[in-house]
């Protein structure tokens, strides 16, 4: 695989029942239904958000995360969003080319900073860059199941509820999805209750995954690290990951996220600080 470019990548890789292209898909994922079901292993996972670039100078930061990232190792990678400044190319091509250093398969989702629009145009700009059929997508990794999906308010920050046709997505790819089968569900906005700029339907869609195996809800934009379970679901939020930008809780330490889960689904997570 390191041999490849980027281009021939993806010409090669194969799209999923979910109708997604996604970086890494072809490395340890494979798709979804009970036809493919695996057994769970253990997972390793790291996830971060917010690197808010602006240019080649504000790349300075987050790049000394992805090589921490990188010593670090592990299965996956989730970009859990505003990983831009603007949702300009310039930016989103950047933070692909940043996010093209890591080791490991990384799984981009859209944040409010990465969007051009305000609310239901689609992010097609986004899209395009990293490769992505469309912006909420599922696929599978060691027998847990991840799925992304991409809020679409697009600027409008504060009006962050799950939009209706996202929820019907969730809807139909929950269909496809054993009940007993380990999942992940990543945004870039947070869930857990009493977070700042907790999604507004929040529990809308956890009532969605009612009665089924959801192990995390993994989510950024709130600049600090919060951990909570709710109804057994670990819920967290990340510091930020940017050079241009400080941490919403004041506090001073940036870097990423760490989960493991073991063979019998248990879930854990730590910060990991990068200075």
């Amino acid at each position: 695989m390191k041999n490849m470019t980027r281009k021939q990548f993806l010409e090669a890789m194969t799209v999923g029942v979910a109708g997604i292209m996604a970086p890494g898909l072809m490395t340890g994922c494979s798709s979804p239904g009970k036809r493919h079901r695996q057994n769970p292993g253990p997972v390793k996972i790291l996830s971060f958000g917010d690197m808010h670039l602006l240019d080649s100078p504000s790349t300075a930061y987050p790049r000394k995360v992805i090589q921490a990232m990188n010593a670090e190792g592990g299965d996956l990678v989730l970009a859990c969003g505003d990983l831009g400044t603007d949702g300009k190319r310039s930016e989103l091509e950047l933070a692909r080319d940043v996010l093209d250093e890591l080791t490991m398969p990384y799984y981009p989702v859209v944040g409010n900073h990465d969007a051009l629009y305000t609310g239901e145009q689609e992010e097609t700009l986004f899209s395009e860059i990293f490769s992505l059929k469309q912006n909420n997508y599922h696929f599978v990794t060691k027998g847990i199941h991840f799925i992304a999906i991409d809020h679409g308010c697009g600027k409008k920050y504060r009006d962050n509820s799950v939009r209706p046709r996202v929820m019907a997505w969730i809807k139909e790819t929950l269909t496809d999805i054993p009940d007993d089968e380990p999942m992940i569900f990543f945004s870039h906005y947070p869930f857990a209750k009493g977070i700042t700029y907790q999604t507004k339907n929040a529990a809308d869609v956890q009532a969605l995954f009612k009665g089924r195996k959801l192990l995390a809800m993994v989510g950024a934009h709130f600049h600090g690290n919060t951990e909570q379970r709710e109804n057994g679901i670990l819920m967290t939020t990340t510091a930020c990951c940017s050079g241009t930008r400080g941490n919403h809780d004041g506090t001073k330490a940036k870097g990423y996220r760490v989960f493991h889960i073991d063979n019998q689904m248990k879930i854990t997570t730590e910060f990991k600080e990068v200075k």
